[in-house]
């Protein structure tokens, strides 16, 4: 979320791309919510998964890949499409994270660990916007949107080969 949050360039993007109508980016504001109510709805899919930190990781990958197509995108339909996988990839990553993390985490920690996690939660997507804020006023929307995206999947490709332990974590049932 810090290095891609998008919510803040909408405006910019819709004026940008296309014709600044109202309702475009009505849909655009929305379309995230839409993508992570759907997922919230098929979760049994993904939360039976046996190794959730790979599903975390594969989860945070396709957030800032589809953020990186929606910057690519001149379709709004297509952009619209884009989000709303970023939106599903997200609830995937953060469904997936706390399984992990209550899972893992020993009980002496669970409840600073936990309060970490909402921390991240609630202050990520803010100063993710704050970043693309700061990308975009000196270059354009679409360059922090494609930055964002790609630092997003660096990043996690990154955290992935670091902790091989995540990957491999198992949920035995």
């Amino acid at each position: 979320m810090v290095l891609s949050m998008p919510t803040s360039l909408f405006p910019l993007v819709n004026a940008e791309r296309f014709g600044g109508n109202p309702r475009t980016l009505g849909l655009f504001l929305t379309a995230i919510a839409v993508g992570g109510v759907a997922a919230s709805v098929f979760s049994g899919v993904f939360t039976r998964l046996p190794r959730p930190g790979l599903v975390m990781l594969v989860g945070s990958a396709a957030w800032g890949l589809a953020l990186t197509l929606f910057g690519l995108t001149t379709d709004p339909l297509l952009g619209l499409g884009f989000l709303a996988l970023a939106g599903a990839a997200d609830t995937v990553s953060v469904v997936s994270r706390s399984t992990v993390v209550q899972l893992h985490t020993p009980d002496e920690l669970l409840g600073r660990v936990a309060a970490a996690e909402q921390i991240v939660g609630q202050a990520g997507p803010d100063l993710g916007n704050l970043r693309a804020g700061l990308v975009a006023a000196p270059t354009s929307a679409l360059a922090s949107l494609v930055s964002g995206g790609l630092l997003c999947v660096a990043a996690v490709a990154a955290v992935a080969v670091t902790t091989p332990s995540l990957r491999r974590f198992a949920v035995r049932g």
